[in-house]
């Protein structure tokens, strides 16, 4: 049985402590992984292994390693602007959950980068996943907005199964639901092939919204009087890759501020440090 994100028992304190301390070693030297490992980071990585410490210290182990060869956090602006054509994006406005909300639009696709695509949801990612834990909230709604959906700009197979590699491994439980709107049957085939990787958690988080249902099933998601006309809603909001870039440069000054401030991490043993320290929040 899963434990709920809130609790505070005794027994989830523990997983927690006995997680922090299984990955201390991979941590101590590292201040950006040291920053960025966080109690609400430790919580993900054992709902999305129903609290079970070795499964956990398993997959942390896996993104901690990803994110030291990867380095996402050195992702910026000017390193993803091409790809910033409005086919993904975190939309100003939160889902009636108080989640982020990220707009994707296969439509808008001008990239034939693999590399570029990928990096650009990884930036992404980081933005929204930010943002979400500023906010409190900590999950993302996925909304695909999948109008002029066509085999141009669908995504490859290479592309689709590497998206799904990074959210289902280095984002765990950050999703609260994904939503594919307006889907053709065209996608159904994409969909298909990705389904037997597709975790069972996650496939109960989809989402479909057709035409016949969208009036009934998009008000009980989203605050339609903010979202844009071509989603249904009444909003007055556009992309803009201006403003989204003086957005997401503030969320990147933002994100460095911790790591500025905190000269010793706790993670961190110093010339003075124990091993109790590991349990420290």
């Amino acid at each position: 049985m899963r434990v709920q994100e809130g609790d505070q028992s005794g027994p989830q304190q523990e997983s927690i402590a006995q997680l922090r301390n299984a990955v201390y070693d991979t941590l101590k030297g590292d201040s950006f992984l040291a920053t960025w490992c966080t109690e609400s980071t430790l919580r993900r990585y054992l709902a999305a292994r129903t609290w079970n410490v070795q499964a956990a210290t398993k997959m942390l182990l896996n993104t901690l390693q990803w994110r030291q060869t990867y380095k996402p956090h050195e992702i910026k602006w000017e390193d993803i602007a091409v790809e910033a054509t409005g086919k993904q994006f975190v939309m100003p406005v939160e889902d009636k959950a108080g989640r982020q909300i990220v707009i994707m639009r296969p439509r808008e696709e001008r990239s034939s980068s693999t590399d570029g695509q990928i990096k650009f949801l990884v930036y992404t990612l980081e933005i929204a996943s930010q943002r979400a834990d500023a906010s409190g909230q900590g999950k993302l709604t996925w909304l695909v907005d999948m109008d002029g959906y066509s085999i141009r700009n669908a995504p490859s197979l290479r592309v689709s199964m590497q998206t799904l590699n990074i959210l289902q491994s280095h984002y765990p439980e950050r999703l609260g639901m994904a939503v594919c709107y307006h889907a053709p049957r065209l996608f159904s085939f994409s969909f298909k092939a990705l389904q037997p990787f597709i975790d069972p958690a996650t496939s109960k988080k989809i989402q479909f919204v057709s035409r016949d249902n969208e009036a009934v099933l998009m008000p009980t998601m989203f605050p339609m009087h903010k979202m844009e006309a071509c989603l249904g809603g009444s909003g007055t909001y556009t992309y803009s890759s201006e403003e989204y870039s003086q957005l997401c440069k503030q969320i990147e000054t933002a994100s460095g501020a911790p790591l500025q401030q905190t000269q010793r991490s706790a993670w961190q043993i110093g010339e003075h440090g124990s091993h109790q320290q590991r349990s420290e929040s």
